[in-house]
């Protein structure tokens, strides 16, 4: 069997590390993520993702997001007061997984997969403080925050 160069190295490049991904749109569904990756990931709702804007993807029925001016990537988007959108933080996710999503959104093509920070709510679950769970799967602050994934519209503002 003969593996396209770039899938091999996609995958030998990858962290053996379980990280996070912010979703605000199909992804957010849990029968899209049960069909994609066998299963539903933990999720924290509620997510924030600051400075940038959701917005329809012209003639698609998904969303894209863009950064908001002001921010460091607002190249040639117009001003808005929209500047957070809400979504899913999901949690859990293995490296072979990102590879699926990473597909699924045509990573590279019509987004780009993109570090950014994420404020979450400051709750509990299972009776455990949020934070502990979020050290698991990337850098936390006190403040409320995790540096995660995050697919961003990288056809620009006028494709939208």
């Amino acid at each position: 069997m003969i593996i396209a160069p770039s899938f091999s190295s996609a995958i030998a490049n990858t962290a053996t590390k379980a990280t996070s991904c912010f979703v605000y749109g199909t992804l957010m569904s849990p029968e899209v993520l049960e069909t994609l990756l066998g299963r539903v990931p933990t999720t924290i709702p509620k997510a924030i993702l600051q400075h940038h804007s959701r917005h329809p993807v012209r003639g698609r029925v998904y969303p894209g997001v863009i950064p908001t001016p002001g921010s460091t990537a607002a190249v040639g988007v117009a001003p808005t007061t929209i500047n957070t959108v809400e979504g899913v933080l999901l949690l859990g996710i293995e490296p072979l997984e990102m590879i699926c999503l990473d597909y699924f959104e045509d990573e590279g093509v019509d987004y780009t997969r993109s570090n950014v920070q994420v404020t979450v709510p400051h709750v509990h679950q299972d009776g455990q403080p949020k934070n502990e769970i979020m050290s698991d799967y990337g850098e936390y602050s006190k403040e409320g925050t995790i540096e995660t994934n995050a697919y961003i519209w990288a056809l620009g503002a006028s494709e939208l």
